[in-house]
């Protein structure tokens, strides 16, 4: 199966996105510079909800056409992988940013999920998306060839964001459902994202004039809500249904860019290594950047050299890469 290469150049986007994110959210100060809050603000918007999507949209390609007795494996590795990735994420948080010791209490309450650190939780989140798919693996199977009813779980999904969060007191129902325990990007209010992933590899679609116009009532229902209420964000954590739609016109977007860039001659090597090595730049980022947060506490980055920062980063991560590819071609 030759691969869907406008998937890695999607992720290797949403990969920049966070990075730069991050740095800003670490490194900068929106009281010295406010322009900086727009491009987060965009950035988380579309990011998460961005990585679920392909991630429907890749395991439909790679895993939902064959059989579940020869991806079951592959589908549990993966998800066992992210869950690692969240594991090293929260320890270096909560050792580099929180100075806590490295000991058993503190490496067992995130082991058990009794603690999620900071700038962690979506790599959790992807986790328990990604078993979540191998749980319901003939279940998406069956329900992925009759797009009435995929639309229709998928706005059954959104409408759970409508619960009252604060009823929800279990940390581990949080993860699922929502709570206002913790921030976290509960499964089921995410899990249209992975569906629609599902269906635009299953039926192939690029631009249609239907989904397009979607997209934009999806994204328009976000400004309403902005200009509603004094430009104050919708609920992220856990999220409106403002948020949850908010980004649909954007990720359409990168989308259609994405299959642009697919069929052009060059070949954009950057971002294809970033989409093709997503969790290894999502994890080692979180670690560099947690480590340099209190030998760095003392500087504030503008939005250029915010991202200078950032694009010094993937190619740091990128060489790291290029030497692990190396031993293995040699070894």
């Amino acid at each position: 199966m030759k691969r869907d290469y406008a998937m890695d150049y999607f992720k290797g986007l949403l990969v920049i996105g966070m990075i730069y994110t991050h740095v800003l959210q670490f490194f900068s100060d929106v009281s010295i510079y406010p322009n900086t809050r727009f491009s987060m603000e965009f950035f988380n918007l579309v990011t998460f909800s961005g990585f679920i999507f392909c991630f429907g949209y890749v395991n439909e390609l790679a895993y939902y056409r064959k059989s579940f007795s020869k991806v079951r494996v592959k589908l549990l590795v993966t998800g066992m992988k992210t869950l690692l990735a969240f594991y090293i994420s929260g320890l270096a948080f909560q050792v580099y940013v929180d100075d806590m010791s490295l000991d058993i209490a503190t490496i067992l309450p995130i082991i058990l999920l009794q603690v999620i650190p900071g700038w962690s939780e979506f790599l959790l989140s992807f986790s328990l998306i990604m078993l979540m798919g191998l749980v319901l693996f003939p279940f998406i199977n069956w329900i992925k060839g009759k797009p009435l009813l995929l639309w229709a779980l998928v706005f059954l999904f959104l409408m759970t964001s409508f619960i009252d969060y604060s009823l929800i007191q279990s940390s581990y129902l949080g993860l699922f459902i929502g709570t206002e325990l913790f921030p976290v990007f509960p499964v089921v209010q995410y899990l249209p994202f992975y569906l629609i992933g599902i269906y635009f590899a299953n039926y192939k679609i690029v631009f249609i004039w239907k989904y397009f116009i979607g997209s934009i009532l999806g994204t328009a229902l976000f400004f309403y809500y902005l200009i509603r209420n004094d430009f104050q964000l919708p609920m992220r954590f856990p999220p409106s249904i403002y948020w949850l739609v908010g980004s649909a016109f954007f990720l359409y977007m990168y989308y259609l860019l994405c299959k642009f860039l697919e069929r052009q001659k060059i070949e954009f090597i950057f971002l294809k290594v970033m989409g093709q090595n997503t969790l290894f730049y999502l994890v080692i980022s979180n670690v560099f950047i947690f480590s340099l947060d209190d030998t760095l506490s003392g500087m504030i980055l503008g939005p250029w050299i915010g991202l200078l920062f950032s694009v010094i980063l993937l190619f740091i991560i990128g060489f790291l890469i290029s030497i692990v590819s190396s031993r293995k071609l040699y070894t």
